[in-house]
């Protein structure tokens, strides 16, 4: 019995370890001045790209107006990281660590993973060590099975996943506003806001989930503060100020 409780604890912290990890995620990662390479070169672990699909091409942007010629997921993403993981011997890092990469499907999002699964299933042993998330315009979870095990999906805070389908779900992601009124991060984060955050994290957590937030503001105490609270993909636009942060 003793033996059953010890082997318990071991389990939960075990997870609690797994699922807990400072990654820095690049936020909108194509409006960089090189996308892919800015975030790459400083090792961010994380990269996040929205996709929009028009006259059979993925294309990356925020929104459709922005839409530019020859600004395609395959040129701007998935050709530099396959050559990356080329020169790496099967990884998207030198030193062997996971590269996960977001996709947010903006709109349209049926077609666009039939577009995916065109696209990347034929370097499935490429991608091996490369995590691929889905995320915005996303299938139900019901319908997470019919898609191809090299991709993921986005979890959401208030939706009911089944067994199965909540094994394809790689992380649980919440708007900052989903617990309080937006936070500059210039000054302490409210209590009340921090307190809900923090059963979010630990919920998720004691599930072996990973958790981002999005519409967190680029601030060393936003860094600091998501950090204590153990939120695990901490985003940013500014590449550099959460790559020195990370480093100090």
């Amino acid at each position: 019995m003793k033996k059953n409780i010890r082997l318990a604890i071991i389990s939960m912290l075990l997870l609690a370890h797994q699922a807990f990890g400072q990654l820095m995620h690049s936020h909108n990662d194509y409006e960089h001045a090189r996308p892919f390479f800015d975030a790459y070169d400083l090792g961010f672990d994380s990269i996040e790209a929205d996709l929009y699909l028009k006259d059979g091409d993925l294309y990356v942007a925020h929104d459709w107006k922005n839409i530019a010629e020859g600004r395609t997921f395959k040129a701007l993403y998935l050709e530099p990281l396959l050559a990356r993981i080329k020169a790496n011997k099967g990884y998207a890092y030198p030193d062997k660590k996971k590269l996960y990469l977001l996709l947010d499907l903006k709109k349209d999002g049926r077609l666009i993973m039939a577009e995916l699964e065109k696209l990347l299933k034929p370097h499935r042993k490429e991608l091996k060590h490369v995590q691929i998330t889905i995320s915005g315009d996303m299938p139900r979870p019901e319908e997470f099975e019919y898609y191809d095990k090299l991709f993921y999906f986005d979890g959401r805070k208030t939706t009911v996943y089944s067994d199965k389908a909540y094994k394809r779900v790689d992380m649980v992601s919440a708007s900052f506003t989903d617990f309080g009124k937006y936070w500059p991060g210039k000054q302490e984060m409210p209590e009340e806001t921090y307190q809900k955050i923090s059963e979010f994290v630990k919920f998720n957590h004691a599930r072996g989930k990973r958790v981002r937030l999005w519409g967190t503001a680029n601030t060393l105490l936003t860094f600091e503060t998501l950090k204590k609270l153990g939120v695990d993909f901490i985003g940013t636009d500014d590449l550099q100020l959460l790559n020195n942060f990370v480093l100090k």
